[in-house]
């Protein structure tokens, strides 16, 4: 999920995550024409620098979510309403072109011919969008409170309300002696045990633990080397607040220093201040963790869809701005690395991509949030991740020259 409670959530399970969900955020849009029509003629040329393997497992997760929601579901997108069935004809004809057609030149002419082909409409309908990243991290635990790792996640506490109000939005709250109060802050709730007994497993680090409530899900290894799935299960129903936009506004560094990196070594070196910047944030995640040790069956982490993500290829936006799981493609850049981590350069990111998740802080037309995986080189992108770029979606063309049975 991208993170910061997605129902992964990752959100993305495991917000979003990225983390540079706990970066600053870009200021949050309107979600009106998300989505507009582009001419041919600013078209980019559509290849792609990874193999299709990746994108058929992500696409067969896609169309069964289409399919579980129902045939006559409509989505208003690009301007126009489609229907998820038509929407699962897209993705299926799209497989029907990447096994067609090996040759990308071809594979392109295929798509121009089919799909409508739209645009994000990015920040200030300018077509321009922040792209970050985000992780399943891998973090040293145990499911018993041992030295070092003493520092718990919490499973969705007993007393917690989720319900609708007047006007039909969710809210989370507590009830105190019949009336309906917010749940508790992150501050209260680490400073005043007030979970004591609901604890699901421990991790040796703070920061560790803040960064899984900002990923919304991953993995724990436990002492004796086995893998054990932690997952988004709920939050207290407070909003997210990035902490790096309070170390600016505390002065602690200025905004263009601010990376995850950077923010990690910095609570790591001012105890003393760790806990403060932590709290600010009043949002608090609560976990599900496997009660057995992760096998192949178990897949990857799911998002906000309730399907595995796809490293490389998943996409965490906002729900509310892009409701439809589609295809599509971005063009930004990732970065490379040194052995010891740091930035050495950047190259160009050019692939298809899937919206399958959504988070907390990932909000607008003008934000998204690419999953990275869970291996070193995701954490470390993760971390830096804030390049400008572009997004498209393909959207089957009612005059499609191939069989489209969408309606």
């Amino acid at each position: 999920m991208r993170s910061e409670g997605k129902k992964i959530s990752m959100k993305g399970m495991i917000c979003v995550v990225w983390l540079f969900l706990m970066l600053l955020s870009a200021p949050c849009l309107a979600c009106e024409n998300a989505l507009l029509p582009v001419p041919q003629k600013s078209f980019p040329f559509f290849s792609d620098d990874l193999d299709f393997q990746g994108i058929k497992q992500g696409l067969a997760g896609s169309i069964s979510y289409l399919e579980q929601i129902g045939d006559e579901r409509q989505f208003e997108l690009c301007g126009a309403t489609y229907s998820a069935k038509w929407l699962k004809s897209s993705l299926q004809i799209f497989l029907q072109g990447v096994a067609n057609y090996a040759d990308q030149a071809k594979f392109e002419k295929f798509l121009i011919a089919n799909f409508r082909i739209c645009k994000a409409a990015g920040q200030d309908e300018s077509g321009s969008m922040l792209v970050t990243g985000y992780y399943e991290p891998i973090l040293a635990g145990s499911l018993v409170r041992k030295k070092p790792y003493i520092y718990p996640l919490y499973g969705t506490p007993v007393d917690l309300v989720v319900r609708k109000n007047d006007k039909g939005k969710k809210e989370v709250g507590r009830l105190e002696k019949g009336i309906f109060r917010p749940y508790w802050t992150r501050r209260e709730i680490e400073t005043e045990n007030l979970l004591a007994g609901q604890e699901m497993i421990y991790l040796a680090d703070p920061v560790e633990a803040f960064i899984l409530h900002v990923q919304g899900s991953g993995k724990v290894r436990l002492p004796d080397g086995t893998l054990r799935n932690v997952r988004f299960a709920g939050s207290n129903g407070h909003k997210y607040r990035s902490i790096g936009k309070v170390m600016v506004e505390r002065g602690i560094m200025a905004l263009d220093e601010v990376t995850m990196p950077k923010i990690v070594a910095y609570l790591h070196n001012h105890p003393e201040e760790r806990e403060s910047i932590l709290n600010s944030n009043d949002r608090f995640i609560f976990f599900s963790v496997s009660k057995k040790p992760e096998s192949k069956a178990d897949g990857g982490p799911v998002g906000s869809l309730g399907r595995s993500l796809t490293a490389g290829r998943s996409l965490a936006l906002d729900a509310k701005c892009f409701p439809a799981p589609l295809i599509g493609y971005i063009e930004s850049d990732l970065p490379e690395f040194d052995d010891k981590g740091n930035v050495i350069g950047w190259h160009p990111l050019r692939r298809f991509v899937m919206n399958q998740d959504s988070g907390a802080a990932i909000k607008g037309a003008g934000r998204v949030d690419l999953f990275c995986g869970s291996d070193q080189y995701a954490a470390r992108a993760a971390g830096v991740l804030k390049q400008k770029g572009s997004l498209y979606f393909f959207i089957l063309r009612k005059d499609a020259a191939v069989n489209g049975k969408g309606s």
